[in-house]
């Protein structure tokens, strides 16, 4: 299935239907109001740079992929003796990996040694 995502308010979408949650499980989970984030979906309501942050951690995404600018995919390469599938499953786990670093990172959690 190809999705256009061409601006935040559809990446927002899809993010939260990946994640398997309603606009009103959202809104719990935030604390926006469902009518708010319904706005900002459709695009009548510009999304505060907060209320991001708080919509990708309840999504389990970074910001950068709601703005589209998250290049983490570009750093993943796979190799190995695996089918397709194994294949794309070491680089999605590999994705998440990155990106849980680098949301740890722009939060300043120290690296444990």
């Amino acid at each position: 299935m190809s999705v256009n995502l061409n601006n935040t308010a559809q990446r927002i979408i899809y993010a939260r239907k990946q994640a398997g949650i309603s606009q009103r499980d959202l809104a719990e989970f935030t604390g926006l109001s469902q009518p708010t984030l319904h706005r900002i979906e459709t695009g009548s309501r510009e999304v505060s740079s907060i209320e991001l942050s708080l919509i990708a951690d309840a999504c389990g995404v970074l910001v950068a992929d709601l703005l589209g600018t998250n290049r983490i995919e570009e750093q993943v390469r796979c190799a190995g003796r695996t089918n397709d599938e194994g294949s794309k499953m070491i680089a999605d786990y590999l994705m998440y990996a990155l990106g849980v670093d680098q949301r740890l990172e722009q939060l300043g959690v120290p690296e444990q040694l």
